[in-house]
């Protein structure tokens, strides 16, 4: 599953790679921009997932651990019902903010608003999706939904050299969105019935009204922890169009893309033990769940360390490289962005422990708080210092509530140490520093600002890090413990 998550976050990187200076070029930074920003504001719609992602994902994996047939039909049919409804009020939703954009009538404001309708609706019709994918993902299926994923990507790269070649705009890339998400939904239903043929898509139970309190009951906390994020990583393109202009939407898309692949690499390696950690609660395997929750720790602090160092020692010359010199001014904003992802993804094992034994509370507190100071941070700094003002904004909550207070939080709802903890980070994270040494002579005696370079210096500095990581810091005891963990949810799940 991590094998197959790290080979999706590759490809559709790869396929970004090409596709972003393509686009921008082909449709310009303005229509850009106004891609960007309708994004973000799509992005938004997540929150009337209301949490039930989350709630259907981690509840289907108890169900799967106890062989709970029942109810899993029960939690299933509930999240498709519940997310049917949800689609109705996001057409509604969708239509009304268009025609208001439309309205303003600023520069590109009919643009902006046939973007946002074409997607929205799109986005509104495949909301119930979340079920099916979450339901895959719950029976640690993710080398299925990381195929499916690839494929989507490699459609939409091909579609959008296609149609902007043909010269067309940004209306197309909005249809294109629309198109290739079809066969992706195909797939995951047809895999859903054929793996677990008990959950049938148009033959649901009765309408269950515990089933239904229980998923509310876990969702609210998660959609507070996913307002939280989207205040978090999308308002700051908000934040910037309005203070600086659509121009630096572009520039900053740029940085804030690259340090997102950063976090969404290191949530694919790490995600795979949270169908682990939930079927080990849910059979009250609690030293299992430890064990899973250190060596997870361990594994999401050395890899977070490494593409952190990559961030800051490659990320100039392969901007200049990749998108022009004129882009190299976002380089400040990856360097502090890397710095604030790297609190949150180094501990990126403990929310999933929280989440798996619902605790989901403690951390939507925490998100939240995180979020609100980072907001405001964010307004206050962007006018007088920019983008870089933004990103500061970005960095300071995280590190008083990344790398101060979610150790006090996991000690006292996970009754897990905070000296065990820092033991732990300040020993591999001593041994990872130590490792890093030999990438970075590497670097700076090799880096040439070509791609030939950056690729030869980026694969030595891997195995110049990963050889030693894997054999002083997990060696056969740690290899076996990560294995273990596995193999005993897999055993959990299969008898």
């Amino acid at each position: 599953g991590s094998s197959s998550g790290v080979l999706r976050m590759i490809f559709l990187a790869a396929i970004g790679f090409f596709i972003m200076p393509f686009t921008l070029h082909k449709i310009g930074p303005e229509q850009y921009g106004i891609w960007a920003v309708a994004m973000t504001f799509i992005g938004y719609y997540s929150f009337l997932d209301l949490g039930l992602s989350g709630a259907v994902f981690t509840h289907m994996a108890y169900c799967f651990g106890r062989e709970d047939q029942e109810e899993a039909r029960n939690i299933y049919g509930a999240g498709l019902r519940i997310f049917g409804v949800v689609g109705l009020i996001l057409m509604a939703a969708t239509v009304v903010l268009a025609s208001g954009v439309s309205f303003l009538n600023y520069t590109h404001g009919r643009l902006l608003a046939e973007v946002l309708l074409i997607v929205g609706i799109s986005t509104a019709i495949s909301f119930g999706m979340r079920v099916p994918f979450g339901t895959l993902n719950a029976g640690q299926h993710f080398d299925i939904t990381a195929w499916v994923l690839i494929l989507t990507g490699l459609l939409r790269g091909a579609g959008t050299v296609l149609v902007l070649n043909a010269g067309y705009g940004v209306i197309s890339l909005a249809w294109l969105a629309v198109v290739t998400a079809i066969p992706a939904n195909v797939l995951v239903l047809w895999t859903v019935h054929h793996k677990y043929p008990y959950l049938k898509i148009f033959s649901w139970p009765r309408w269950n009204r515990q089933t239904s309190k229980k998923l509310f009951n876990f969702g609210g906390p998660v959609l507070i922890g996913q307002i939280a994020d989207r205040i978090r990583f999308q308002t700051d393109t908000l934040t910037v169009s309005f203070f600086i202009g659509l121009t630096a939407v572009a520039h900053y898309s740029i940085g804030s893309t690259l340090v997102l692949y950063y976090m969404d690499g290191i949530a694919t390696i790490i995600g795979v033990l949270t169908p682990v950690l939930t079927m080990q609660k849910s059979v009250s395997d609690h030293a299992g769940f430890e064990r899973s929750y250190f060596s997870g720790t361990r594994v999401a602090l050395a890899s977070s360390a490494f593409v952190a160092f990559g961030m800051i020692a490659w990320s100039r010359d392969f901007v200049s490289l990749w998108m022009g010199p004129a882009f190299t001014d976002i380089y400040p904003v990856i360097v502090i962005l890397s710095i604030a992802v790297f609190l949150e993804t180094s501990q990126a094992t403990s929310v999933n422990a929280l989440y798996a034994s619902l605790h989901q509370k403690a951390y939507a507190a925490l998100n939240i708080s995180e979020a609100i100071s980072n907001l405001v941070l964010s307004l206050l700094l962007a006018r007088p210092y920019g983008m870089i003002g933004v990103a500061i904004g970005t960095l300071i909550p995280s590190i008083v509530f990344r790398g101060i207070l979610q150790p006090i939080v996991v000690q006292r709802v996970l009754h897990i140490k905070i000296r065990d903890t820092a033991l732990l980070y300040l020993r591999t994270g001593l041994r990872c520093t130590a490792f890093l040494a030999l990438p970075w002579l590497i670097t700076h005696f090799l880096l040439r600002p070509t791609y030939f370079h950056l690729i030869v210096v980026g694969i030595l500095s891997a195995i110049a890090y990963a050889v030693p990581v894997w054999w002083l810091e997990f060696n056969a005891v740690g290899a076996q413990k990560i294995a273990a963990s596995i193999r005993s949810a897999r055993r959990l799940l299969v008898h």
